[in-house]
């Protein structure tokens, strides 16, 4: 899997308050709920009391990877004060922050609300009009699930979503934990071996890999239900590895003959090391082979 995030993963929502306010805070929610907490940001929610508006505006479209700009009906047509379009005032903070996000690279996303129709070019001022460059999409509350998870999937591109941040960070934190205790195991014996002692690796060391095996074990059984349907049967084939490894290799110490064998606590011990490298490389390939792909 590779790690897609740029900045901090965050998607900002631009959106004016007399056209779409409603649909902003629920698409905040069901974005939250698919990227994780705290990785969306609009400013009614998220701009604490007393604070300067205008900094925490330019700081949240700093750190932010993805602008979501909602166009409902009235989104060209508010006025100001003075009867003109907002959309036409280059210190109308909608504008501004469309702007901002155009000037500094940031993926945009306009998403039209309930049918409503993407400006025309003519309707546009010119610092605008390269928001019709991105594809629309279209949300409504009669479809809003699949129109949500719609969106979501393309906006996963960009920025990596709850399940694939908590997968990528149990995969590095599995494959560590893995190779370390191999290579404890290793350095272990390749240190008695140097020194010549009779004893290479005892029972317990040699066993130090199967114990977080079966800790790997219990994180995959968890786990299971947020890899993606074509790839979960590489996580099963891994879990089955490691269950029927850890019984052989463990339990296959009571059958070792001790006629072929002068030194039985040494034949044991070894079995279990052998063992455990070879269990460990069969799971290290499955869960290759799964990609930790969320669903």
């Amino acid at each position: 899997m590779i790690w897609k995030k740029k900045k901090q993963g965050r998607i900002f929502i631009s959106y004016r308050r007399s056209d779409s306010q409603g649909y902003a805070g629920r698409l905040s929610d069901s974005l939250e709920a698919y990227f994780g907490e705290k990785r969306v940001f609009r400013d009614i929610e998220d701009i604490k009391g007393g604070s300067k508006y205008a900094k925490d505006i330019e700081n949240q479209l700093s750190t932010a990877d993805a602008v979501i700009i909602l166009i409902g009906p009235a989104w060209l047509s508010v006025a100001g004060e003075n009867g003109k379009r907002r959309i036409d005032d280059p210190e109308d903070w909608v504008v501004k922050e469309i702007v901002t996000a155009i000037e500094n690279g940031i993926r945009v996303f306009p998403v039209l609300i309930e049918g409503t129709v993407l400006p025309r070019i003519s309707e546009l001022p010119e610092y605008l009009r390269p928001i019709l460059d991105y594809n629309a999409i279209t949300i409504s509350d009669r479809n809003w699930d699949a129109d949500v998870l719609g969106l979501g999937k393309i906006i996963s591109f960009e920025i990596p979503t709850a399940n694939e941040r908590i997968l990528f960070q149990l995969q590095v934190l599995i494959y560590t934990a893995l190779g370390a205790s191999l290579i404890f195991s290793s350095g272990w014996l390749a240190t008695n071996a140097i020194a010549v002692k009779k004893e290479l690796i005892s029972l317990p060391f040699a066993g130090i890999p199967f114990y977080v095996v079966i800790s790997t074990l219990i994180i995959l059984s968890l786990i299971r239900g947020l890899v993606a349907k074509e790839k979960k049967r590489y996580i099963n084939y891994a879990i089955i590895t490691g269950v029927l490894g850890s019984a052989f290799f463990f339990f296959g110490t009571y059958f070792i003959d001790e006629d072929c064998c002068t030194d039985e606590d040494l034949c044991e011990s070894m079995f279990v090391f052998f063992g455990s490298i070879l269990v460990t490389t069969v799971m290290y390939a499955f869960l290759g082979l799964s990609g930790f792909k969320p669903k």
